[in-house]
């Protein structure tokens, strides 16, 4: 009679899932993200804003769901570490001065007369506006303010369009007696 042997061999391999901790995610998430990375190396974001923005991809990251003020606090942390970092100051800055405005909303307007009414009963109003013209349609953006979003809606014959809301706009003001406005311009934009 002869003995045979089985022998095997199992490898039982553990796959840990790689988490990470909720500073971790957010300086991710953040890095990640140009707008948001630059928003917040030059001081202009809101903290509250930009953690409910950012809310759902940190939760992906760390499987967990998160507390918005804990996100503030690990956002505030990374902002002040990068105030520890040295960025090059350009002399062409002097007096140059950048503001961020919440809440404007994008009306996008077809040609048509109802259009031109609508948009000579908000110019009426006279806040702040920009508007672009193209061959066949009109875009406004503007404070988001009711009278301007019931003007819209209560068109004669329904000016056609449609209104986006939550952007907002950063206006840069230069000195009129600068000279190198572009280069400020590219410098700002780059």
């Amino acid at each position: 009679m002869q003995e045979t042997f089985i022998t095997f061999t199992a490898y039982i391999k553990y796959m840990y899932s790689q988490t990470f901790s909720v500073p971790h995610a957010v300086r991710e998430v953040i890095g990640s993200n140009t707008l948001f990375f630059q928003a917040l190396s030059t001081g202009i974001a809101n903290y509250t804003a930009l953690a409910q923005k950012i809310k759902p991809e940190v939760e992906k990251l760390t499987k967990s769901e998160v507390n918005v003020n804990t996100l503030v606090v690990a956002i505030k942390r990374f902002a002040d570490s990068l105030d520890g970092n040295d960025y090059e100051f350009h002399p062409i800055f002097d007096g140059i001065r950048m503001t961020l405005t919440g809440s404007i909303i994008d009306i996008d307007f077809h040609e048509t007369d109802d259009a031109y009414q609508v948009l000579d009963e908000i110019f009426e109003l006279g806040s702040g506006y920009n508007m672009f013209r193209t061959n066949k349609q009109i875009r406004l953006f503007a404070e988001d303010m009711d009278e301007i979003r019931s003007m819209f809606k209560s068109s004669h014959k329904g000016a056609t369009g449609e209104i986006k809301d939550g952007l907002s706009k950063i206006t840069i003001t230069v000195q009129s007696d600068k000279e190198n406005t572009y280069e400020v311009l590219s410098i700002v934009l780059s």
